[in-house]
This record gives structure tokens, C-alpha cells and sequence, in this order.
């Protein structure tokens, strides 16, 4: 929906849904900052308790602001999560039930930078985590959408985010140009969320990494409240702190979160600082929810608030009131129970295949089972639960028209139902996390035969985990089989209930590494209106390898459309290359790193790598091998620039230098791919026996 009709819905909404004169003041134009800081437990913060971390800069924000002590996420993943936010509705209201396979309607959703249209406001965001991408159908609601985090295809899970510092930076250049007019802005961190590794001298001051991140994080906001404090509008503003879900961190077996729900994962701190700083250091005990954002903006602004939205004002909260979570993810991804909850002033009760009933008073860590102690508080609580909607059904069905181009493809007919018979209850399989991270582990050590057959042992046993024949694709395909890697995604588009356009995509690339050409369009045609950009790019590298370049170009001018980003580029400059216009190519990589380093991104997968490419090509050998070192150094995972630049050293003579190259590629990728890439790479140079001596240490 446009932004005019967008101005008109809300408008509309507002005259309906005004309510009575609060007892507070309002701040009509105020600038409504919001900073969500992805998978912080408010347990492990000192404002909440907690001794194990200092965050210095939340602790001065707190004086400032209203602390609520009860305060619950609707469900334990990135993407529902933020869309309650900035919605005020729970999942089975807005449709996003998952991190993959859903996306946000919003034109059939007002929500907060819609609703602030009307009044003159200009809407930004900017996110550190790829689940946020703007292609999720969060970017339609925001003038301004910044995720540049462009993975490349098996990227580690590191790829998937960037650091906070730089998309506070890149929040910070919006801001400026906006800050003297009413502003929304939603910045998004994704420390302390996995993988663990702050950055010193918080690596070295915290024993538990996970504090070690919620430090760097205070950090990043400190450094970002002060930017709004230099900038004249910290004081007149509304900012609102919180996290999207807690952290398992092992309580009830979960390390991480979306599986369980329990106390950890959905207890959220929240904070929220009026202009002037008014009722500053006061703390509200009542149960708050994320779905009381929207509302609360609403109040504070005087406007009407859209129908629909199921929170309360935070500054006018029920003393007792009843707050539901869920989570479908071990239903969609491992063929497990979902699990839904209703927590209240006291009790926690969690309905799955075995109920669950907690004191959150008497036993915060959740650790005494009341259901058969206190069974009239679980029958009422189940009876509340039960007259909720459960909206699983149609979300987790595949629309007609998707159905059919996936059976199209072959790979999935009418996605298939589970039965009648009970599931498997999360909390009794969540041991087999525990075998899913050592497999993980083994693939990071590059020990992919041993990862792959970690992971086959698990879908042998459970084969509805969807997660884990996708990541026996990745595994399959770092580790060079792309017949068992396009098998394994293949499995996985099968048992899914809610294909997502990467699974798609993954078998695609999966298809084109095999040389299944046909397969592979096939699976781009299938991505191109859920992510345009990486169905034209898969569709350009179809179109490379069957020497179409005039069809290639047309692709990869598609992916600048679709997404101008740096990585956008580089098909381009590939087409070039093929081409014979080098120069023209280095023209183009010119152009992508100098965005590149305007955006913060660092190295770009590839761009040295196809550098060295074209100055080889315009007989420039020392800039080129330059070239090459610089992308292995980036990515010493990158087999081929091994191979390229042991040709750029054989053909000037230095058979100890092409030696020394591919015995480093093999020990920076241990196992078959690098082994046979080497034997390969000799073979070209015509020395059968070291490539024998090759290929009989890939077996």
C-alpha cells in the first residue's frame, strides 16, 4: 500500500479509536525512538538484579525511565516478535508465526511508522540481523529501511548479522538529517544473540560470554543515547528499550530459544523514557507485553490507536491481566508439538503435549510442576487459553498458488498436514539439540563427512526435523556434493508446512552446482516475488553457465534493481569479465567497494577474488595476485581463488609458490572439496602424478 492510502487508513483508524483524556500529559510531535536489543534476558541486567555485568549506560537510561519488572515477549523468534511491537497484535492476529516462512502484510496491518504518517512523522529503521531483511515485508511500512546484510550462499551464521556499532552509525547519518522534525525510528542489535563473541575488552573482563555481548550492546546504545543527547532530542522524546525474547542459556535444557517457553526465553526488560524524563526511576510491577508499545505511543501522542491492537497502555496498566505466548517453531521446523502459554500476575501455565504449571512468585526458575497441585488454577488457565485464537492452520499452509509451483518443481505437492496423533513433546527431545550443535561444530571445523553423517543419524531418527535436513543441504554443500546437498533441501521443501523462499533458494544453488540447469531456473522462477534479487542472480549464474551472456547481463541489471547493494555488482563485473572487458569489470568493482565501505560492510565476498580475475586478464599479474591474497585472507574458505592464483604462479614460472598455495588451501579447508580441486588444478598444469598424489588424499 502506498504511503498516501496508508496516511488515509490510519487517519481513518484514529477518529475511531480515540480514547478517554488520560491523566498524563500528551507529546504531540515528539520524536518515539525504539531500541530493541535482541535476545537480552532482563535477568541478566543489573537494573533487574543481575551482578555478573556492568552496562553503565542502560543504568543511567534507567533513571530516566519507567523499568516495567514483568514484561513478556509473545514468542520466543526475531521476526514475530517485532512485528508485535510495532503491530500491538500477537501472532495468530498479525500472521507471522515464524522466522521463515511467514511475512508481514503490511498493507492489511497499520502499525506504528503507519499510524505516525498522518501526523507529519517520517519513519526509519535500521537492523543488525538478516531475519529483520526489509524483503520480510517489514521495509513497506518505513521510509527509510536499512538492512545491508547481503550473505553469501553457505555463509556461516556470523554472515547473517552485523555488528551494532555499525547499524547505530548508519542510524545515526539517517537521524541527522531528520532529527529537528517527528521522527520513529526502530534500531535493532543483534548482541547478545549467538554466536557469543564480544569484542575486547568486554571478551576478556566476562567469564560467560553471553554478558560479555549484553556489555558491548550497553556500549552501543551509551554511545547511541548520546548521539540523540547531542542531537537536542533525547530530552523531547519517547524512547523505548527492550528485547524481542530472552535466552535459554541451559535452564531447561534449551541453550538458545524459540523452542521452549519458559520463563527465560519470553521475560523481556523494558524500559521507557517520557519527554523531560518525567516519572523517571519509577518501576510498575503489573505484567506488561510488547504488545503494549504501539498503544502506549498512541496515549502518549493523543492519537487514536488502530483497531485491532491487543495490548494496553503501559502508562495506564490493569493490575492483573492474562498474557499469551506461543511458539510454532518445533511444529515447522522439527515436527514437534507447538506450545502456547498464558501468564498472569502469578502463574505461568504452558499447554503442550504434557501441561505445565508454575508459581512465578514463589519459583521464578520454574522448576515445581504445580498442574497436579493446583488444578483448579490450570483449568481455568487452559479454559483461557483454549477460548484464545489459534490461527495455525492457514498460516501454516502453503497458499494454492505457491502449492502449485512447488509441485511444479517436483519437490512438494499440497503441503502435507500433520495427523490426528499426539507430537513429540519439545521439552522431552530437546536433547537432540545437543547432537544438531555437534554436528554444526563438526561442519565449522570442516569436517563435513562427519558433520553430515551427525546429521543424517538425527532425521533418521526424526525425520520431520526440517532445520536439520536444511542444514544437512548447507553441510553437503560446503562439503563440495551437491547431489546429496539438493537431496537434503529437496526433503526438507517436502515435510514443510511453510516453505520459505531460502529453502527455495538453497535448492536452487544446490541445482546449479550440480549442473541441474533446468532445476535450478526452476527454483528461481519459484523466489522471484518473495526475494527478486537473488532469484535474478541465481537465474544470471544459470544463464553464465550456459554462455547466454546477453541474458546474463539482462539478470544481473535485475539484482541492481531489486537490491542496491554492493554484492548487487559483482555478476556484472563477472559478465564483463566473460565479455572480454576487464576493464569494464574493474569499473564496476570499483564502484561496489567504494558503497561497500560507505556502508561499513568490509570485505565483499568475491569482489577481490573477480579483481584478480580482471587484472590478470590485462596482464597486470602483481596487482592481481594481490587481489587474489586479499580474498583468501577475507575468506579462506573461497577454494577457487586458491586456484586461480596457483595459475597466475604457474604460468609465471613458480612451481614452489603454486605448491606452497594449494597446501595452504588444503590446510585452511581440510577434506575431499580442497583435495579435488588440487588434483584438478595440477591435471590442468599437466603433472598427473601430483595430482594422483592429490586425489589420494581426498579419499
Amino acid at each position: 500500500m502506498s504511503r498516501p492510502a496508508f496516511v488515509l487508513l490510519c487517519a481513518a483508524a484514529a477518529s475511531l479509536s480515540c480514547r478517554s483524556e488520560p491523566a498524563h500529559p500528551r507529546f504531540p510531535g515528539a520524536p518515539i525512538v525504539l531500541i530493541s536489543i535482541d535476545t537480552l534476558r532482563s535477568d541478566h541486567l543489573p537494573a533487574y538484579g543481575y551482578r555478573g555485568v556492568d552496562t553503565p549506560a542502560l543504568d543511567r537510561f534507567r533513571r530516566d525511565a519507567i523499568l516495567f519488572r514483568h514484561a513478556y515477549s509473545p514468542c520466543p523468534m526475531t521476526l514475530p516478535s517485532h512485528v508485535t511491537m510495532l503491530t500491538g497484535l500477537l501472532p495468530p492476529a498479525h500472521g507471522v508465526r515464524n522466522n521463515i516462512g511467514f511475512a508481514f502484510r503490511s498493507a492489511a496491518h497499520p502499525s506504528l511508522p503507519t499510524m505516525l504518517w498522518p501526523k507529519g512523522y517520517v519513519t526509519g529503521a535500521a537492523v543488525s540481523s538478516y531475519v529483520l531483511r526489509g524483503e520480510t515485508g517489514l521495509a513497506a511500512a518505513f521510509d527509510f529501511y536499512e538492512d545491508s546484510i547481503d550473505p553469501r550462499p553457505g555463509a556461516a551464521f556470523a554472515d547473517y548479522q552485523r555488528p551494532g556499532a555499525t547499524t547505530a552509525a548508519l542510524a545515526e547519518q539517517w537521524l541527522r538529517q531528520k532529527k529537528d522534525g517527528p521522527f520513529f525510528f526502530l534500531l535493532h542489535l543483534y548482541e547478545p544473540h549467538v554466536p557469543y563473541d564480544p569484542p575486547e575488552p568486554y571478551r576478556s573482563r566476562y567469564p560467560l560470554a553471553y554478558d560479555g555481548e549484553i556489555a558491548t550492546a550497553d556500549a552501543i546504545v551509551g554511545q547511541f543515547l548520546d548521539f540523540l543527547r547531542s542531537a537536542g532530542a533525547y530530552e523531547r522524546a519517547v524512547v523505548m528499550v527492550t528485547s524481542d525474547h530472552g535466552e535459554g542459556l541451559g535452564d531447561h535444557g534449551e541453550d538458545q530459544h524459540s523452542i521452549l517457553l519458559y520463563r527465560e526465553a519470553l521475560q523481556v526488560p523494558l524500559f521507557v523514557k517520557l519527554p523531560g524524563s518525567r516519572r523517571g526511576g519509577e518501576t510498575v510491577d503489573a505484567p506488561a507485553q510488547l504488545a503494549d508499545l504501539l498503544p502506549t505511543v498512541a496515549d502518549l501522542l493523543g492519537i487514536g490507536t488502530p483497531p485491532g491492537a491487543k495490548g494496553d497502555s503501559l502508562l495506564r496498566l490493569p493490575a492483573s491481566r492474562s498474557l499469551y505466548a506461543e511458539t510454532l517453531y518445533p511444529r515447522i521446523q522439527l515436527g514437534w508439538s507447538d506450545l502456547r502459554s498464558l501468564l498472569d500476575e502469578r502463574h505461568h501455565y504452558i499447554e503442550g503435549p504434557r501441561p505445565e504449571l508454575y508459581d512465578l512468585v514463589q519459583d521464578p526458575a520454574e522448576t515445581h510442576d504445580l498442574v497436579a497441585a493446583q488444578p483448579e488454577v490450570a483449568s481455568r488457565m487452559r479454559a483461557e487459553l483454549g477460548s484464545r485464537p489459534v490461527g495455525i492452520t492457514a498460516p501454516a499452509d502453503v497458499d494454492p498458488a505457491t502449492a502449485e509451483k512447488l509441485a511444479a518443481l517436483g519437490y512438494v505437492g499440497t503441503p502435507r498436514r500433520r495427523g490426528s496423533g499426539p507430537l513429540p513433546n519439545p521439552r522431552d527431545n530437546v536433547r537432540l539439540l545437543a547432537r544438531i550443535g555437534d554436528g554444526l561444530r563438526l561442519a565449522d571445523e570442516r569436517r563435513f563427512a562427519e558433520a553430515a553423517a551427525a546429521l543424517r543419524s538425527i532425521v533418521s531418527e526424526s525425520p520431520d526435523m526440517i532445520e536439520v535436513w536444511t542444514k544437512l543441504g548447507d553441510v553437503s554443500l560446503q562439503a563440495g556434493d551437491a547431489q546429496e546437498a539438493a537431496r537434503a533441501y529437496r526433503e526438507a521443501l517436502r515435510r514443510c508446512p511453510a516453505p520459505s523462499v531460502d529453502m527455495v533458494l538453497s535448492l536452487g544453488q544446490a541445482e546449479l552446482a550440480r549442473g541441474g540447469l533446468a532445476e535450478a531456473v526452476a527454483a528461481a522462477r519459484q523466489a522471484l516475488d518473495a526475494s527478486p534479487a537473488r532469484a535474478h542472480e541465481l537465474l544470471g549464474r544459470v544463464a553464465l553457465a550456459r554462455g547466454k551472456l546477453d541474458e546474463a547481463e539482462a539478470e544481473a541489471r535485475a539484482v541492481q534493481r531489486s537490491r542496491p547493494q554492493p554484492s548487487s555488482d559483482l555478476l556484472l563485473a563477472e559478465v564483463r569479465i566473460r565479455r572480454g572487458d576487464p576493464a569494464g569489470a574493474l569499473r564496476i568493482l570499483d564502484e561496489a567497494e567504494r558503497q561497500a565501505a560507505e556502508l561499513e560492510m568490509g570485505r565483499v565476498h568475491r569482489a577481490d577474488f573477480l579483481r584478480g580475475d580482471a587484472l590478470a586478464r590485462l596482464d597486470r599479474p602483481v596487482e592481481a595476485e594481490a587481489a587474489y591474497r586479499r580474498e583468501i585472507e577475507a575468506f579462506p574458505d573461497h577454494l577457487q581463488a586458491y586456484a586461480n592464483l596457483a595459475v597466475l604462479q604457474f604460468v609465471q614460472g613458480r612451481r614452489d609458490a603454486v605448491r606452497k598455495t594449494l597446501e595452504d588451501m588444503a590446510r585452511n579447508n581440510p577434506g575431499p572439496p580442497a583435495d579435488r580441486l588440487a588434483a584438478k588444478t595440477w591435471d590442468a598444469f599437466g603433472d598427473g602424478k601430483a595430482a594422483a598424489a592429490w586425489r589420494r588424499r581426498g579419499k
